[in-house]
């Protein structure tokens, strides 16, 4: 068991030691972080392609009464594990299908995480770093964005972030260890549950690093608890065995092409092997710029022999998951978001540092906000006069007002009398900023309007056809399973499960024909892909509505 005494802020002979804030500001900060994270639950429909494939998942699940076999637009779906589909089901049933109830799984799970970064920012560093650090991750553009969307990135760091604050917690437990570490084992378990075997990989190898570098033998042995194990198995063991009982494919396909083939020789997402490095630096700006402009804990960071445990445990963790991800051949933005939790602490921890040892914070974070402001205003000037994007038009009152936000916190951080209020009008100006950025999210790609169309005109033995591209809200929104015509990407695996001819049309033959017919067909298709095929539809189409690049079509007259 490690004992070590957790290292305090160390602050320089003279310097000025971190104030604290009052109980009423602590309140009023926490009560406007679960403010900011929930009031755009409703905002928007649910963003393609991956909010609407989690949601029609979990609906599926409930609409079957089968919560072991994934489906998705009925047909099996085995790229991830249950837990989030199981979860997003649940506030179904509890409070409707909606899409705001399809955001709580998300949600609830970045509110946890910065609880638990608190508390190990807490314990390893004191107060002021805990604080700081939950306030930074708050603060981040990319948790912030994330935190309100349902992927399955949040809930994986909500789960590695438990099972890895459990360990640390465990670790300097002297009367509670072993039920620490049963809640590590429990969270590991959960983790797999969200997003398979990786999770054991990425907590296994921050952990067997950090007792490598504390040399700790006896550490490890002390980790491997029979009832934790067996706790772990427990958990994340049934699914796998119930899937692969009723459906032999299973294996193969989730293990060897999800997970083996993925890592190791993908067929899209494929990156550099430094893509994270800028990514890593923009998902938390403005901070990580904050913290290359303060000298002041540079020297300190340069003296391995002298960092204390915290600071070993929190750059292993994200060191561990952004080098996993980085050396794979698929990469996604959020992959990286498990590694931000213990950024935020050692950066919180690097900025107490970098003041207590007389960094001008406040001179030059005031300036940072301020040209961040000015680049958003004048992207947004340029962006419109070139008119790149029609969603430009839509944002661009949004971008001007937030980068006149950015201005005026860096106005205010310069007018404060000291550092440390400098930072906190710094945090509250982010977090101003981000929410007046997410309230602009309505303008994410999303077919919610030709999906609600589908489900107040159609009936049940009505044909609804999707053309060219399987589009997530579709089947939704319109509460129905779809036809399938020449390509359906990601429903390919599950299309070769059992007889689904019914409902995967390989060529245009079939929909001409059928569109003949005398039975009312509905046909979901782009613009550009229309016009050709146009031409071989009798009797001519008749159009509905049309969201974005698409419109929506049938055969005969509406009543």
């Amino acid at each position: 068991m490690g004992t070590e005494a957790i290292t305090p802020a160390a602050a320089a002979p003279g310097a000025t030691p971190a104030p604290w804030l009052p109980l009423w500001a602590k309140v009023l900060f926490v009560l406007a972080l679960v403010a900011a994270y929930t009031f755009s639950l409703d905002l928007g429909a649910l963003a393609e392609p991956d909010e609407p494939r989690y949601a029609e998942i979990a609906r599926e699940m409930l609409v079957r009464h089968d919560f072991v076999t994934p489906t998705l637009n009925f047909v099996k779906y085995f790229e991830k594990p249950p837990l989030v589909y199981w979860l997003t089901a649940i506030a179904f049933g509890l409070l409707g299908v909606s899409d705001w109830a399809a955001r709580l799984v998300p949600v609830l799970s970045a509110l946890a995480t910065l609880a638990l970064t608190w508390a190990v920012g807490r314990h390893a560093y004191g107060r002021w770093v805990g604080f700081a650090g939950m306030a930074l991750l708050a603060t981040s553009p990319l948790y912030f964005a994330m935190g309100q969307t349902l992927t399955l990135d949040l809930p994986l760091t909500a789960c590695l972030t438990t099972a890895l604050a459990a360990c640390w917690f465990g670790y300097h437990s002297a009367d509670h260890q072993r039920q620490w570490y049963r809640v590590m084992y429990l969270a590991a378990a959960l983790a797999v549950l969200t997003k398979g075997p990786v999770a054991v990989v990425l907590i296994g190898a921050v952990v067997a690093g950090f007792l490598l570098v504390q040399r700790d033998g006896r550490g490890l042995r002390q980790l491997l608890d029979p009832l934790g194990l067996l706790l772990f198995f427990a958990v994340a063991l049934p699914w796998f065995v119930a899937v692969s009982l009723r459906n032999p494919e299973f294996v193969d396909f989730f293990v060897i092409d999800q997970h083996f083939k993925r890592y190791l020789a993908p067929r899209e997402h494929r990156q550099p092997v430094w893509f994270y490095l800028p990514v890593v630096f923009a998902s938390m700006l403005p901070w990580t710029a904050a913290l290359l402009l303060a000298p002041g804990w540079w020297p300190a960071a340069r003296q391995l022999r002298a960092w204390s445990s915290g600071t070993w445990y929190c750059l292993l963790w994200a060191g561990v998951v952004i080098g996993f991800f980085s050396l794979s051949g698929s990469k996604l933005v959020t992959y990286i978001l498990p590694a931000l939790p213990p950024l935020a602490i050692v950066s919180a921890r690097a900025l107490q540092q970098a003041l207590a040892q007389g960094a001008r914070l406040q001179g030059y974070l005031g300036r940072l906000f301020t040209l961040l402001g000015w680049i958003v205003i004048a992207g947004a000037a340029i962006a419109g006069l070139l008119r790149v994007h029609p969603v430009v038009a839509e944002i661009i009152g949004a971008l001007c007002g937030g980068g006149l936000m950015l201005v005026v916190t860096g106005w205010l951080i310069r007018r404060q009398r000291d550092e440390w209020r400098g930072l906190a009008v710094a945090v509250c100006g982010m977090l101003a900023f981000l929410s007046l950025a997410m309230s602009a999210r309505d303008v994410t790609s999303s077919y919610r309007a030709l999906g609600r169309a589908l489900h107040q005109r159609a009936q049940a033995s009505d044909l609804v056809v999707v053309y060219g591209h399987y589009v997530q809200g579709i089947p939704l929104y319109s509460q129905r399973r779809v036809i399938m015509v020449r390509a359906w990407g990601e429903l390919d695996f599950g299309s070769r499960q059992g007889d689904q001819r019914a409902y995967f049309w390989p060529g245009d033959d079939q929909l001409v024909e059928a569109w003949a017919s005398p039975a009312r067909m509905f046909l979901v298709i782009n613009r550009v892909e229309l016009a050709p095929l146009r031409p071989r539809l009798d009797p001519a189409p008749i159009e509905i509505a049309a969201e974005g690049k698409k419109v929506l079509l049938v055969n005969q007259p509406l009543p």
